[in-house]
């Protein structure tokens, strides 16, 4: 790919969202990891090269959209370029006029970012990294494109925007926060020509039919199907962002590019996957079932993989209909743990509620910790292994809320299940919690829900690799990098749990 003047516009991001990842899992658990863990196991294992001869083979699809849209809007191809962190030195020249970064947690205030660190100390690598990408992008600027803007954007995007010394730190010029498909032409052009912007820049979305068809793979096959949430809840950065439906032509092109070249296992993504094609908040789920039956017709695909899903949307599906998404999804993969992220929270609805949750509750708000357990219980009987997610030290919740949350998690004793507690990161950018934060009480919790993730994902995660053809070898040593973490955990939560109030 060498072009010695260098690109025009070079697109990039950390190595934590440009690696060649088989899985969703896979970014995830990478993602997870602190800085405690050696960075030859986490930057040479878990992330593997995504491949390319310079330009990326995969890229985040928020990078991937913009890209899209830059092209759509008459940037030429050889003027724009997706490129990772090991050809940055070969896309950065005397033409290069934007150096755009894309981050989903830069300064590590997200919430998986203050769970994993309050128990295993360290830095989150994905903020570790994206400081390292920022070192060499400043480097290579300086050297080679001393005229270049520095511009930061993607999902992390929040927490630098009013980071006035962050950004001079790290040599970024401008944050672009939020979608931006609508405008970020517009504001590529103007930097282009030399005229003046702010530091900080509001990202313009558009409408469904407009979102632009990706151009080249994405990370982990991630195809968006749905964007935002819009349910309200306090602790969330898109609970006030209306949820969108994608147009089924788009979601195909963006599967059908994926397979094309080479990323055979694809990741459905939105914040409520049930809620696909929804009119509000009540579900469509024949046009979600029609949806999939399509998607599973293109040739080469071998596992469609989801993430997030919501209660009240699971409630709404018939026990067949949860079979049959069930069924589209694992297609003839041999599949037999089709994990689904659903957000419990907490099971007290007073503090959810209290919490701006009130929508995401609906109708069984009158017995969210029950409702709960029962929607949890269907899903796994439709053959579904469901991660619920818990969220601790959200504001106004007191002992009695912890208390009757750990109440429910023991309920759950002997489900096929998971349960993943997170601490609260406040969306203003305000320091999270730590260590100290948590009681004795919050560890018990934490340490009962790992009772469950302890015996179930290494089995899980074991035949989420075998259906997605991941070799034998490969597997053994993930088994046996999880069970030596299993240790390390199980000792940081006695070592925590001493220490805590």
């Amino acid at each position: 790919m060498r072009k010695t003047s260098g690109f025009h516009v070079v697109l990039t991001a950390d190595r934590t969202l440009m690696a060649g990842y088989r899985l969703l899992f896979d970014g995830m658990v990478a993602a997870s990891q602190t800085t405690t863990a050696p960075v030859s196991l986490v930057g040479g294992f878990l992330m593997p090269a995504g491949g390319g001869s310079g330009r990326a083979r995969v890229a985040p699809l928020g990078l991937r959209r913009i890209e899209a849209a830059l092209l759509d809007a008459g940037f030429g191809v050889d003027d724009v370029a997706v490129v990772d962190g090991d050809h940055l030195a070969d896309a950065i020249g005397p033409a290069t006029r934007i150096a755009a970064v894309s981050s989903g947690e830069p300064l590590g205030l997200g919430m998986n970012t203050s769970t994993m660190t309050a128990v295993a100390g360290g830095s989150i690598y994905p903020a570790a990294m994206f400081r390292s990408l920022m070192r060499q992008v400043r480097r290579l600027v300086a050297a080679n494109a001393p005229g270049a803007k520095v511009v930061m954007g993607g999902p992390g995007a929040w927490q630098l925007a009013g980071r006035v010394a962050e950004r001079r730190e790290l040599g970024i010029d401008h944050v672009v926060t939020g979608y931006a498909e609508g405008n970020v032409a517009e504001i590529f052009r103007a930097i282009l020509r030399g005229d003046a912007q702010e530091a900080v820049i509001a990202g313009e979305g558009v409408p469904p039919a407009r979102i632009p068809r990706i151009r080249g793979a994405s990370t982990m096959g991630v195809v968006e199907i749905s964007r935002g949430c819009g349910l309200g809840c306090g602790f969330c950065t898109i609970g006030r962002v209306p949820m969108i439906h994608l147009p089924d032509e788009t979601i195909l092109a963006d599967a059908r590019t994926n397979v094309a070249a080479g990323v055979d296992s694809i990741a459905m993504l939105s914040e409520d996957f049930f809620r696909y094609g929804a009119a509000g908040l009540k579900v469509n789920p024949q046009a979600l079932i029609a949806l999939l039956r399509r998607v599973r017709g293109i040739d080469g695909l071998r596992l469609i993989q989801i993430d997030h899903a919501n209660i009240l949307s699971v409630s709404q599906f018939g026990d067949d209909e949860l079979r049959s998404v069930r069924e589209l999804l694992a297609g003839p993969s041999g599949l037999r743990f089709l994990w689904v992220n659903v957000g419990i929270e907490t099971a007290s609805g007073r503090l959810l509620g209290a919490n701006g949750g009130g929508a995401k509750m609906g109708r069984l708000a009158d017995d969210w910790p029950a409702a709960c357990a029962a929607e949890l219980r269907r899903l796994c009987r439709a053959g579904f292994f469901p991660l619920a997610s818990l969220v601790l030290g959200v504001p106004g919740e007191t002992p009695e809320d912890v208390r009757a949350t750990l109440a429910w998690v023991e309920s759950l004793r002997g489900e096929r299940l998971a349960i993943f507690p997170m601490l609260n990161a406040p969306i203003d950018g305000t320091p999270p919690p730590g260590p100290r934060d948590l009681t004795a009480l919050h560890w018990r919790l934490i340490r009962a829900c790992y009772r469950f993730n302890f015996a179930w994902v290494p089995r899980m995660y074991w035949d989420n690799q075998s259906a997605a053809g991941v070799g034998l070898l490969r597997r053994a040593l993930t088994q046996v990098m999880g069970q030596g973490q299993m240790l390390e955990w199980k000792t940081l939560f006695a070592l925590r749990s001493m220490g805590a109030r």
